[in-house]
């Protein structure tokens, strides 16, 4: 069977066709990929937006805790700036203690050791404060000479025998005393004080009974060239003006006589009869860290009170 075109009808090349089909399969697969990777764009932005609400949800919330925290704070604040107050109008006669204003207390112990010098001990380590003890020399004492170096405290000489009629003859026999008593401290401690302080101080007139009036004159040079520092005070407290003073005597002469000081070298005794002084001294460090005082122990380096 023939077929037959009509006169003036073109005939459809087929290439046309499959070239058309090509083209539509491209552009559909073109604009196929393309609105895959607009999802994608989509996908992923959705994503971010969703990462950064948390984040935003997040600071919303710590910046509330943050707020509430800083509340809770103004107001503990605010309670201690009220107990502060409180804390000082109870007590009008403390002072808070500055660098400007701070005053140091001295206590210092002539004549022990004796059975009072541990109940001294015990006193000071329970009150975190540390003294001065000016001792003498006893060979059944080693163990409270090495107590007063472990704890902190200020081992001092104070002659071997305190006997006046022996120790100011002269200038020999002053500085023998005092070499055996070095010596049994540092076999005793492992340390060779080089703080003392003179029987009766350095102004006393007992020596010139014994020795002549310049004695202390020559013996003062010679213990300084030995490398000691040596110590008077400025506050008696009395115990040593009967062989066991009242107690009450004690702390008021010890607190009246500290009033005006920003130093005060305060002189007491642990010998064996001074059971009051032991007593007295609860209310003495009341009544200095009331007067604003702060307590340290006599060094070399510590400023020094002198008689002469």
């Amino acid at each position: 069977m023939k077929l037959y075109v009509k006169k003036g009808q073109r005939k459809t090349n087929p290439f046309v066709f499959v070239f058309l089909a090509i083209v539509f399969i491209g552009s559909t697969s073109f604009l196929a990929a393309k609105t895959i990777n607009k999802m994608d764009e989509f996908n992923q932005t959705k994503s971010e937006l969703e990462v950064l609400e948390d984040e935003k949800s997040h600071l919303e919330t710590s910046s509330k805790d943050f707020t509430i925290k800083e509340e809770e704070l103004q107001k503990q604040v605010i309670d201690l700036e009220q107990r502060l107050q409180q804390i000082k109008r109870e007590n009008p006669e403390v002072e808070p203690v500055t660098e400007d204003n701070k005053k140091y207390a001295y206590l210092t112990f002539d004549d022990g050791p004796s059975k009072n010098t541990p109940k001294i001990l015990d006193f000071l380590k329970a009150n975190h404060i540390k003294a001065t003890f000016f001792v003498i020399g006893d060979a059944s004492q080693t163990a409270t000479y090495k107590r007063i170096v472990e704890e902190g405290h200020t081992l001092a000489v104070h002659t071997n025998t305190h006997k006046y009629s022996d120790i100011y003859k002269n200038v020999d026999s002053f500085m023998k005393d005092i070499e055996r008593l070095d010596q049994l401290l540092e076999e005793s401690t492992g340390i060779k004080p080089n703080v003392m302080r003179f029987p009766g101080g350095s102004n006393n007139t007992i020596a010139k009974r014994y020795a002549g009036f310049d004695i202390m004159e020559q013996i003062i040079p010679k213990m300084k060239q030995q490398g000691f520092v040596y110590f008077d005070w400025n506050v008696d407290s009395g115990d040593a003006s009967k062989s066991t003073q009242d107690k009450q005597v004690i702390v008021d002469s010890v607190l009246n006589g500290a009033k005006s000081k920003e130093q005060a070298i305060i002189l007491m005794h642990d010998a064996a009869a001074k059971t009051t002084t032991v007593e007295a001294l609860p209310e003495i460090v009341e009544g200095l860290r009331k007067q604003g005082f702060v307590f340290e122990k006599l060094t070399a380096e510590t400023e020094t009170i002198h008689f002469r």
